[in-house]
C-alpha cells in the first residue's frame, strides 16, 4: 500500500519489522528508517548527519531533507516527506542519478576536508557571517537547488 502520510515515532533503534506510513526516528544512533513510500515493502534507511540527510520535527510532521531517491531498489521511487506528507518527486534518468551522487561525494568531501583543515573552516565561517539574504521558501529553495544540481 502507497503512503500518502508518515507518522514519526522516536525509538532507540530501528525495529526490525517496519510499519507502513511510521518514520522511526533514532536521535541517538542519528538515522531514520521507514518502509518505501511507493508500497513496494524495502525499507529505507536515512542517516541523519550534516552530509546526509536532516530532519526536522513539527506538530505538523517530520520532515527529511533532501529528498528520497530510491535508485536502488525495483521501484526507483522519488519522493520528499515534507511535514509528514509525500510529496512524489519526477523520475530521473542514469546520468542525472550518476550526476547527483557524485555531487554528494563532493560535498562529502569537501565537508571533511574542512573539518580537518582549519585554515579553509575560518574562511567558511566568514563566508557565513555575511549578512543572510531574504529567506526563501522551501519550494523556492528546492527549485534553486534544482536549477544548480541540473547546470553542473
Amino acid at each position: 500500500m502507497k503512503a500518502v502520510h508518515f507518522t514519526h515515532t522516536l525509538v532507540d533503534e530501528i525495529p526490525e519489522e517496519l510499519q507502513t506510513g511510521i518514520l522511526y526516528v533514532s536521535r541517538d544512533r542519528d538515522v531514520a528508517g521507514h518502509l518505501c513510500a511507493c508500497g513496494c515493502g524495502k525499507e529505507v534507511i536515512t542517516p541523519l548527519s550534516p552530509t546526509d540527510w536532516s530532519l526536522t520535527l513539527t506538530r505538523q510532521g517530520a520532515t527529511l531533507d533532501p529528498s528520497i531517491g530510491n535508485w536502488a531498489f525495483p521501484c526507483k521511487s522519488h519522493y520528499f516527506i515534507s511535514s509528514g506528507n509525500v510529496i512524489w518527486a519526477k523520475d530521473m534518468s542514469n546520468k542525472t542519478i550518476a550526476k547527483g551522487r557524485q555531487l554528494s561525494r563532493m560535498q562529502k568531501q569537501s565537508y571533511y576536508d574542512n573539518l580537518n583543515n582549519p585554515a579553509s573552516a575560518i574562511k567558511d565561517v566568514e563566508h557565513k557571517a555575511q549578512p543572510p539574504k531574504q529567506q526563501q521558501g522551501y519550494l523556492q529553495r528546492l527549485a534553486t537547488w534544482w536549477k544548480n544540481f541540473l547546470s553542473r
